[in-house]
């Protein structure tokens, strides 16, 4: 169902993500969907969504740099270098960080990571669950729209 909410975009020829058909008008669900997408759908994707905690985040990011140590650099300038870190990294969920940062770690060469490699494979992992939810969430909208007394 949620996949007529959904286009493929080409970005020069190549496959760029799926992102909202904003074309798409949201079926009118059944009472029974309505119900499983509030109690079972909607809250397992928001928890699957979650933004991991500071502290692992931090942990995280000191963990990936620390396979970069560059001698010299001012303790003040690691801190505050690791805080853009945190700060950048901190509204993606623990698993999407965790993937993006093994999938860098183990690509050949030595090459250190900028925070937007990090973040740019963090956003093409939660692309397609934070888009389902998106779809979901008007799922339920178009319902309580046609409802006559509202939620049930």
């Amino acid at each position: 169902m949620l996949a007529f909410g959904k286009r493929n975009s080409l970005i020069d020829g190549e496959f760029g993500g799926r992102h909202e058909d904003l074309n798409w008008a949201p079926p009118l669900v059944s009472r029974e969907e309505y119900r499983e997408i509030l109690a079972s759908d909607i809250p397992a994707l928001e928890i699957h969504l979650r933004p991991a905690d500071g502290p692992w985040v931090n942990g995280r990011c000191a963990a990936l740099l620390s396979h970069y140590y560059v001698p010299d650099v001012p303790f003040e300038l690691q801190v505050a270098a690791l805080e853009d870190w945190v700060r950048l990294l901190s509204p993606f969920p623990k698993w999407a960080i965790q993937a993006a940062v093994d999938e860098w770690l183990s690509r050949p060469g030595r090459q250190k990571p900028m925070p937007g490699d990090i973040i740019a494979a963090c956003r093409w992992r939660v692309e397609e669950p934070a888009l389902n939810l998106k779809l979901l969430r008007k799922l339920v909208a178009r319902y309580e729209r046609e409802l006559p007394g509202g939620r049930t």
